[in-house]
């Protein structure tokens, strides 16, 4: 997993204004796979704590292999930008 400077910034004044800690990555079933789900919620017993680029990551077992290939960047598109997912399974 790799989360790029820019992203990290952003990550972090979230986390800030949320007052946690950590982002949680899981699986999360879709209709031609399981997807990969990104919040802010506490890790779970099972889960894996890393550190990427500053920030804690707790890691679900069930989205493990998926996390491996993801990377988390800021797009400025738009009006405010935002948090995009890089090499996350697609779908159908």
């Amino acid at each position: 997993m790799m989360i790029t400077d820019e992203a990290k910034n952003y990550i972090q004044s979230i986390l800030e204004e949320q007052q946690t800690e950590n982002l949680r990555l899981y699986a999360v079933a879709g209709c031609c796979g399981p997807q990969i789900g990104l919040s802010l919620d506490a890790p779970e017993q099972t889960d894996e704590l890393i550190d990427v680029n500053g920030i804690r990551v707790a890691v679900a077992p069930d989205a493990k292999d998926m996390a491996e290939e993801l990377a988390l960047d800021f797009d400025t598109q738009g009006e405010q930008g935002g948090l995009v997912m890089i090499g996350a399974p697609t779908g159908c």
